[in-house]
């Protein structure tokens, strides 16, 4: 499992399973602080780990720095893994 935030690399090393986000080096998990954001791309980095089928998916959720809303995640969506 991988959190990438480079694009052609992730496509070239072929981690199994891949979450790519167009954040900044340094803070592929949000920005410092904002909790709700690191928790989203944490739940949904362990949602590919289950819900992947095969091998070289490579998942974009579409997140924008500084961009995009971030609701609670509460410890009960997290997936079983």
């Amino acid at each position: 499992m991988s959190l990438s935030i480079n694009l052609e690399i992730s496509e070239k090393i072929g981690a199994p399973r891949t979450v790519f986000v167009r954040f900044p080096h340094g803070a592929p998990f949000g920005e410092p602080g904002a909790m709700n954001q690191r928790m989203t791309v944490l739940r949904d980095l362990l949602r590919t780990l289950q819900e992947a089928s095969e091998p070289g998916v490579i998942v974009e959720p579409g997140y924008q720095w500084r961009r995009t809303e971030y609701p609670p995640v509460s410890l009960n969506s997290f997936v079983a893994v």
